[in-house]
């Protein structure tokens, strides 16, 4: 070793030896409590990014934005309301579920930033059914049922009990009884297990493409969506599990979703943009829908007070509608709206979605980056929580009492509402003139609104109406409801006006015949309240 390396090596060794300096010594520094308070707290789902961003209520702060796996699929609280789980999308070959903690006391308000507790993998994960207090994870394509008990935010304070299920299959279940009631969608059954021992018990058949459960508490009978009708099975006396009753769907829509409103009134509906709703009253038997007419929605609710019906309609107006009867109480234009081909499928969210306080509906607008929120009571929309990305599912925890109204000195966006527009495809053009206004819908001039997207309409003697170009061919008839499109006979939602001779056309079959959509104004669009019921009846 010569002398420059030795003497370098003893300066390293003393260095070891003497006391660090403040340069390189980590100093205490003064802890701040994170614990402060809400009203309320809004989860929700980014579906650009995977993100879980989280909102505090009534001052619209965005508290923290946690990484999941993308995509997130669902949302789910778990039953002691301090526990979130995140699902991811199917699009890959890996999912994974993320037990987020809250940090949100919904007794007293007591509120601190939310953290992800754990992440694990699933296997086609569902977690939407608690079981006897527990939150649950069905592994679809295991053919099994989690059930977690213990601490979930510790490493080692989670047990997890399997139950056997009969088949791969997406589930939809209840327990009551002792007895826990999985319906299979593949199968078209609902396996019977008895939940102490895990053993099955029976089968009851009869349900094909099984979606969609609900129950009713005072009979304790349970509704199953079948494709053919709702299955009605028992969970008490004599009844306990067996199929007491089938309700026939009085059109082809089926149903593969229940909603509770008041007075034991369910109402079924089912995915994709829907022209009505059946409502069931469970208090009368025999057991029969009544249809009940809408606006073509994409998103349906019930408040949490069970008082109001939301549904919200494609061109971006939120409905409250009473949740007995259906009547249509208020309607608030919200957003731009969405296309007539807007469809979710398994690989992430997509979808807008509606959560509710005691006061407000909280709707996310996926393509505007943003959370509408609106008084249930007035229809008013109170304000806009711009939060960016594409907002999708949303999950609401309220405090006991809470009052999530925002101040005059909060900020927030203001309320303005969607500029007017036409769109079809990727074109959209301003609205030049406020559509003519009959029975709650809009009319607007064939000719000037088929010119701005560069199509021509052409007058035919005794043979209607000709609009043609960018690869459409329509016809059109005056004064009645046929028309073809491509070729094919269709029909026209309502005939042709003629007005101060210029022929105007229906929103409805304007987006339905000429793929041209009214965004933002008139008609189904527009803000205005009404106190009437539902006068419309549309055809199937």
């Amino acid at each position: 070793m010569n002398k420059l390396s030795a003497f370098a090596l003893s300066l390293s060794a003393l260095a070891l030896l003497l006391p660090a300096s403040g340069a390189m010594a980590h100093g205490t520094v003064e802890r701040i409590s994170e614990s402060t308070s809400a009203e309320a707290r809004l989860f929700v789902a980014d579906g650009q990014n995977g993100d879980l961003v989280t909102i505090d209520l009534p001052s619209g702060k965005t508290v923290s934005r946690l990484s999941t796996p993308a995509s997130i699929m669902s949302l789910s609280l778990a039953p002691d309301a301090r526990h979130l789980f995140v699902t991811r999308g199917r699009d890959t070959d890996k999912d994974y579920v993320t037990v987020v903690n809250t940090g949100f006391d919904p007794a007293t308000g007591a509120a601190r930033p939310p953290i992800v507790s754990r992440t694990f993998e699933g296997y086609s994960p569902d977690s939407s059914h608690p079981v006897a207090g527990l939150p649950t994870i069905a592994n679809e394509s295991k053919a099994e049922l989690l059930l977690l008990s213990g601490d979930l935010d510790s490493l080692d304070g989670v047990s997890v009990r399997k139950l056997a299920l009969a088949g791969n299959a997406h589930y939809h279940y209840a327990e009551a009884g002792g007895l826990l009631y999985v319906g299979h969608l593949q199968q078209g059954f609902v396996q019977v297990l008895d939940l102490e021992s895990g053993q099955e018990k029976t089968r009851i058949a009869g349900c094909p493409v099984l979606h969609g459960i609900a129950e009713d508490e005072p009979s304790g009978r349970l509704l199953f969506g079948c494709q053919n009708g709702t299955l009605v099975v028992g969970t008490q006396g004599a009844e306990t599990a067996k199929a007491v009753a089938r309700i026939d769907y009085p059109e082809k829509q089926r149903v593969a979703a229940f909603l509770e409103g008041k007075d034991r009134v369910f109402w079924g509906y089912t995915e994709g943009t829907l022209p009505l709703l059946y409502k069931l009253d469970a208090s009368r038997q025999p057991y029969a829908y009544e249809t009940v007419a809408i606006e073509p929605s994409i998103r349906q609710a019930v408040s949490s007070d069970q008082a109001y019906l939301l549904s919200l309609r494609r061109s971006g107006t939120l409905e409250i509608r009473d949740s007995a009867s259906g009547s249509l109480l208020r309607a608030t234009a919200i957003g731009q709206g969405w296309s007539a081909d807007f469809h979710e499928h398994v690989d992430k969210a997509v979808l807008p979605d509606i959560a509710t306080s005691a006061r407000y509906a909280y709707v996310s607008l996926p393509g505007e980056g943003r959370i509408a929120q609106v008084e249930l009571a007035s229809g008013k929309l109170v304000r806009y929580l711009e939060v960016g990305g594409e907002p999708t599912r949303l999950e609401l925890l309220e405090k006991k009492g809470g009052d999530d109204a925002p101040s005059a000195s909060e900020p927030s966006a203001s309320p303005a509402a969607a500029e007017p527009a036409l769109k079809r495809g990727d074109k959209s053009v301003p609205l030049a003139a406020a559509p003519l206004m009959q029975d709650d819908h809009a009319w607007l001039p064939l000719r000037s609104t088929a010119a701005a997207f560069g199509l021509r309409v052409q007058w035919q003697a005794g043979a209607g109406i000709a609009v043609s170009g960018e690869g459409l061919s329509v016809q059109l008839t005056i004064g009645g409801r046929t028309a073809k499109a491509g070729g094919k006979a269709a029909e026209l939602h309502a005939p042709i006006r003629l007005v101060g001779g210029s022929a105007y056309i229906q929103e409805h079959d304007l987006e339905s015949l000429l793929g041209i959509q009214l965004l933002g104004a008139g008609g189904h669009a527009h803000g205005e309240e009404h106190e009437h019921g539902v006068e419309h009846d549309h055809a199937h």
